[in-house]
Formats: structure tokens, sequence, C-alpha cells
């Protein structure tokens, strides 16, 4: 590969990179995104794809602001992938049913839920009866309160990844795989991008490389606090159970329902483990939380045991900023990776192609993480 110049280069092809990619084609700019494309690594393919836009929100705060409004995007989007690409993302207005797993978490169950039925009066607390109803007798209540947040649905993420590669390809964007970034290098008033198959440049860059941009940008004098979260998932199927809404247990174990009587189950949380696969220990703590409220599930096939590595942030919020002249950062979505994608490609790519930081994105700055490291010395 010789030297290519393009518009715009994103580094890394998960749902942030890909979403930003396929708005700067669209806006008529060239554009490539580059990936590594190594397995067991990429976050947005394992993703339980839940939208859970309140269930991870105790109080408002820019974040959530953000979340409700991406995720009002996801209906008209999925109906233009299904158009554009012929993928079928399975979005799905199921609702979600949070589960608290101890006395100090039912506390927290009922303070949610005066937050959230504030702006959604649906949103309720659930006796033990409601959860068997709404589960069609299928769940294990306990004693401790349940929360209904009917709003919170989901999409399948692997289907939802793949049509926004596509989505990306038919808009132009030049996808660069099996491709390590070595380095991002300032060169005048463009930026020279490294990579293990040849040297490309670009007017501006952007680092949507998850667990793995600090690498990246610290040759800038940028530390973004950005590191990796280990999640390990497991697909199961049992035809003999019927259940719509997702589970989410305070614990952090989660029982999502997808098509053709399949199950995911989720999610360990192992901090800056990078290590790819299934742990012994992982699936046998997936099983034990499952099998705890969903009992049926006891003899389910397992159809697949995989792991992803999920950007985090001390904060548990994005940074999205502009780190360097032309050089940006957009990482540590955690867990709403998924659900914050399509606003952060709008916006991103708005600030991209017009110059100054959108509405909506003032508080997720790469300043904070240097408050944020004083705090934690």
């Amino acid at each position: 590969m010789g030297v290519i110049k393009f518009d715009v280069i994103t580094v890394g092809a998960g749902v942030m990179g890909l979403s930003i990619a396929a708005e700067l084609a669209e806006n008529g700019l060239k554009v490539a995104v580059i990936d590594r494309d190594e397995a067991e690594r990429h976050a947005s393919f394992k993703a339980g794809g839940m939208l859970g836009a309140q269930n991870e929100f105790y109080g408002d705060s820019p974040s959530f602001r953000l979340a409700r409004a991406s995720r009002a995007y996801f209906k008209p989007l999925s109906e233009s992938l299904l158009e554009t690409t012929g993928i079928d993302i399975e979005y799905r207005e199921t609702g979600l049913i949070k589960i608290a797993d101890s006395s100090e978490d039912a506390e927290n169950i009922r303070r949610q839920h005066a937050f959230l039925n504030g702006h959604n009066e649906k949103v309720q607390l659930l006796d033990e009866n409601a959860v068997l109803d709404l589960s069609n007798q299928f769940l294990r209540p306990n004693e401790h309160p349940a929360m209904l947040i009917p709003a919170d649905g989901q999409v399948n993420a692997n289907k939802y990844t793949r049509a926004l590669t596509e989505r990306a390809l038919i808009n132009g964007v030049t996808r660069i795989g099996h491709t390590e970034v070595l380095s991002i290098e300032r060169l005048g008033e463009s930026y020279t991008v490294k990579t293990s198959k040849g040297i490309m440049h670009a007017g501006k860059v952007v680092v949507t490389a998850g667990a793995w941009a600090q690498e990246l940008i610290e040759p800038f004098g940028v530390q973004s606090s950005i590191t990796g979260v280990k999640g390990e998932v497991m697909l199961l199927e049992h035809p003999g159970v019927r259940m719509d809404h997702t589970l989410f247990m305070t614990n952090g174990c989660y029982i999502i329902p997808k098509r053709n009587h399949r199950f995911l189950l989720g999610a360990t949380s192992l901090f800056n483990d990078y290590s790819a696969g299934m742990t012994d220990a992982g699936e046998a703590w997936l099983w034990k939380e499952a099998l705890r409220r969903l009992p049926r599930l006891k003899g389910a096939n397992v159809l697949m045991k995989t792991s992803g590595i999920r950007p985090y942030t001390p904060d548990a919020a994005p940074v999205m900023d502009e780190v360097h002249d032309g050089l940006f950062l957009v990482g540590g979505h955690y867990r709403n990776g998924i659900l914050l994608s399509p606003i952060t490609g709008r916006l991103m790519s708005k600030w991209i192609i017009r110059g100054g930081r959108p509405e909506g994105l003032q508080e997720f700055t790469i300043e904070r993480m240097k408050t944020d490291a004083m705090h934690h010395q």
C-alpha cells in the first residue's frame, strides 16, 4: 500500500467509528476506517444490544440526556438500515425489568424509580406477582422490589454493527481491515497515519479505538484515562422459555430475549483484563446468576461463548473531544456504546465538518480527565 490521502481517517471500526465515518461520507468527504480486526476484541459485535437510556441512570446528567436523545433515533434508523443494506437489526421496544439483588440495591431502585418516573410515568415499581405476569411466569422474583422501564428496548448488536459497516461502504467509506495503526503524527496541516500496511495521510483523524485509544494519542501529551473492561457473554437457546422483557439484575447480570428462542446472557466486568475468550469462572458466574432468576434455562443449548473489551473511564462517561488541532478522540462509552452511536455519529460529524463543539457535547471533554486524575492521586 502506497501513500494515500483522505479527508478524514477513523481508527477503529466499531459502532462509533462506523457511525462517524458514514455521516462524514454522506456529506461528501473522502473517509477511511482502519481496523485490526482481532477476534474476541470487538466490543460492538459482542454487546448485548440493550438501549438502556434509563436503566443506567439515577439522576439527571449530560449522559442521561444524550442517551435519551440517541434512543429516539433507533426506530427510524432501523428502518433506514433495512432499506439501504437489507439487514434487519431486530429493533424491539420490549422494555426492561430491573431486579434488586440486595437491600441496599432495593433502596437504589426506589430512588431511581422516583427519578425516572418524573420523566416517564410509565416507569413503575413491580411486586412479585407483577414480575411473574410480565415474564409469563418464568422469572423467579425475590423479596426486593423490581422496576419496569418500558421504553428501554434492544437491537441485535452483531447485525447492527454489520449494517453500519454496509451503510458506510455504500456511502463511499474505504474500510481497511486487518491493519494495525502504529502511530499518528502531525505533519504540517495534516496527519500521517503509519500502519502495518503502509502510510496514509488525512486532514483530520478520529481515534475510535476503544480500550486501545490511549496509546495512539499519548504522543500528543493527552491523557484520556480510558481503560478496558472485559465482558463475557453466552448465547443460549431454549424453545421452552418464552419471555419478552430484558431482565437486568443490579449485580450486572442480564438476560436479553432474542428471536428464535434465544437468550443473550451477560456480562462479567473484568477491569484491565485484555485477554480473549470466556473464562471458566466467568461462565460459572453467568450460569449461577441466570438460573437464580430464570431456572427454566437449565439445560439450554449453548450456541456461543465469547468476550469483548469495553472502553471505560473513571466517571463512566465518554470522552468526545478535539484533543489536538484536527485530532479527535471518541471513546469510553462503556456499556452504552450501541445506544449512543447514532447521536455520536451525527454530532461528531457536524463538529468535524463545521468546526466548533456541538450542543450536547459540552461536558464530554478531555479536560475533566485531568481533574479526575488529581482526585485519584
